[in-house]
């Protein structure tokens, strides 16, 4: 190319090495200027290229391979003596007069550089089939005439740069191999930029479906069965909230780790974003194989996780899609295995479930609760129940719990087990759970300008809410805004949020028992805690799981329930039974000491009005006495 005509294009290809290939430096990445050219050889169309032991060995020994298709006898010495003189480091050199034998050696080779002539009329064609069996190659375009169209055609065709063979040098075709290659490798820092997730290093939502893409084309081919299984973390969002994001990506380092371990070298593992994670099993005799993972993966997770020296559980839930019967394309697929992921949670977590065709219809009603719970705070339409908290041996009203109630404009009076898995997901429980925290602080000091002082409020917190780094300035400023005594609230949590991430937890604890706010422990005997953490937390209540009362003459349930009551006593808290239903229940519980019950046998779940009436027509004369003994 003349230079008064090449202005354009070598501007091109100037604005494009600024712009794209500005991250890396000018390595000599083909080695060059630093070694001897180590052999050359022929391919001619009639060459049957085989991989044979000699051949293999002669391909693994050398470090560079170029390729070279030109019939031009005078053009092949030109860059055969390019790569002499300069005495290039252990490159073998492979020489072809056609397009379709050059084809058939890239089947056979991998190579480094390309060059290759083209003629006007097929110059494009060639250039993409060459590109598309070697996607990596570093290729150059060797061509006859000076036109620049042509050239900017070449490069938009897939080529990193184009010579015009009347102005070939040997200096001019080392520099041009040199840029061309680091082109390439440039790509390949975009390409894992574009298609790999940086936290990870998986596959990202790009990578992912092409793969899918791929896989359902080679099973269709086949006549095989694939599975895509769509995974998230449980409460993964509560480390972030506590421990900060380099603490949650290094747990997602961890996660993406043990997920790996568990799967085989031609399957992937994508993650799609946050704390989402896909994979692609291919080649399935059977789903029981895909369930084999899925469980596989689910017990790997099951085990303590260690990020920034905190101890941590986190828990997968999975949903399985099989091709083809639960679809044939990628994106119906990703779907049905996301709408099976949702039941695997509303089936409790911590397992995974296969796709039915029922399950859209359910993923469609879910979203339409959650578009309807994101307005149900704003348009008011949460509600406190209070279920009353009796002395059992003198029936005395000590305190009440308040429990969330969602009064929906056509279903009317929805109950939290409908509702609240929903909130805890979306993360809207964070916003509703401190209003009901402010509502029942507002109610409380109701009670106790109504003369009912000292009548505590116990109030449930989500393991989400809890872990907010500002959750102790929420409680604190709630007690604060409704001149509420911090004695008289007591927050209960479960044993799962208590068993994660202990140093934090107990450092919450303890900000807050020292402003005077009590605990108890929800559901006590249905999680894992032990005895060395209930030591290490500042508890004032044991909380008796309702189901132990169901059946206190069988299964040894009486011994259990007695078997908590007195280690809640030997730890210095009181015990509250919940679920108390009946007579000899009661009756149970008085004989082994219980500190507190509530249950339907006393009262049902009340409105705040409803409440009052109580506490003035339950023995409150009683009261302040009992409350005393409680506060202990």
């Amino acid at each position: 190319m003349h230079a008064q005509s090449s202005t354009h294009y070598r501007s091109y290809l100037a604005a494009e090495q600024s712009n794209k290939f500005h991250v890396l430096t000018l390595l000599n990445a083909v080695h060059i200027a630093t070694g001897r050219l180590s052999s050359t050889r022929k391919v001619t169309d009639t060459d049957q290229i085989q991989e044979d032991g000699r051949g293999s060995s002669m391909v693994d020994a050398v470090r560079t391979r170029v390729l070279l298709v030109e019939a031009d006898a005078g053009k092949v010495a030109c860059v055969q003596t390019a790569f002499q003189t300069s005495a290039v480091n252990r490159v073998e050199f492979l020489h072809t007069e056609s397009v379709d034998s050059a084809l058939t050696a890239i089947h056979q080779y991998s190579f480094d550089i390309i060059f290759i002539a083209v003629s006007q009329a097929s110059g494009a064609a060639d250039v993409m089939s060459v590109r598309a069996i070697a996607p990596a190659s570093a290729l150059i375009v060797l061509c006859d005439q000076d036109d620049e169209q042509f050239a900017m055609a070449m490069l938009h065709a897939g080529a990193q740069d184009c010579l015009f063979k009347s102005q070939l040098t040997p200096q001019l075709l080392l520099r041009a191999a040199r840029y061309a290659t680091e082109r390439v490798r440039t790509q390949e820092q975009l390409a894992l930029l574009t298609q790999y997730d940086g936290v990870t290093g998986l596959p990202n939502r790009v990578l992912f479906r092409d793969r899918l893409t791929q896989a359902l084309i080679h099973a269709q081919r086949k006549g095989a069965s694939a599975a895509v299984m769509f995974l998230d973390l449980d409460y993964f969002k509560s480390v972030n909230d506590m421990l900060g994001h380099d603490a949650g990506d290094q747990l997602l380092r961890e996660v993406a780790r043990r997920m790996k371990s568990q799967i085989r070298r031609g399957d992937t593992l994508a993650r799609m974003g946050g704390d989402e994670f896909t994979v692609i099993l291919e080649e399935l005799n059977e789903a029981g194989a895909a369930a084999a993972v899925a469980q596989k993966i689910i017990d790997v997770m099951a085990r303590a996780f260690v990020v920034s020296g905190e101890e941590m559980f986190i828990n997968t839930s999975i949903g399985i899609a099989i091709y083809p019967s639960s679809g044939i394309e990628p994106a119906q697929l990703i779907k049905n295995a996301d709408a099976a992921l949702y039941h695997a949670k509303e089936c409790g977590r911590g397992c995974y479930r296969f796709y039915n065709s029922d399950m859209n219809k359910l993923a469609a009603e879910r979203l339409k609760t959650i578009t309807q719970l994101r307005h149900a705070l704003a348009r008011d339409e949460f509600e406190l129940y209070y279920q009353p908290q009796h002395d059992p041996a003198t029936h005395a009203v000590l305190g009440f719990e308040a429990l969330l109630r969602w009064q929906h404009p056509e279903r009317g009076l929805v109950y939290p087990n409908e509702f609240i898995s929903i909130l805890e997901d979306t993360g809207l429980i964070v916003e509703v759970g401190e209003w009901a925290l402010r509502a029942a602080c507002r109610q409380q000091k109701l009670w106790s300008d109504a003369g009912y002082t000292g009548v505590r409020m116990a109030v449930n917190v989500s393991a989400r809410q809890f872990h907010k780094k500002d959750f102790v300035n929420t409680v604190v400023a709630a007690l604060r805004d409704n001149g509420v005594d911090p004695g008289a609230l007591q927050l209960e949590l479960t044993e799962s949020l208590l068993v994660k991430n202990v140093g934090a937890v107990a450092a919450t604890l303890r900000a807050l028992h020292t402003v005077g706010v009590r605990f108890a422990i929800d559901d006590f005997g249905t999680g894992f805690s032990s005895l060395s953490y209930l030591r290490q937390f500042p508890l004032h209540s044991l909380k008796i799981d309702q189901s132990f009362l169901k059946n206190l003459d069988k299964d040894n349930d009486g011994a259990i329930v007695s078997a908590i009551i007195l280690l809640g006593h030997s730890l210095g808290m009181k015990v509250v039974a919940e679920g108390v239903e009946n007579e000899p229940q009661l009756m149970f519980l008085t004989s082994k000491g219980c500190d507190v019950a509530q249950g339907y046998y006393f009262s049902k779940p009340l409105v705040a009005a409803q409440a009052l009436d109580w506490l003035a027509q339950h023995a409150y004369q009683q009261h302040t006495a009992s409350v005393a003994a409680l506060n202990g």
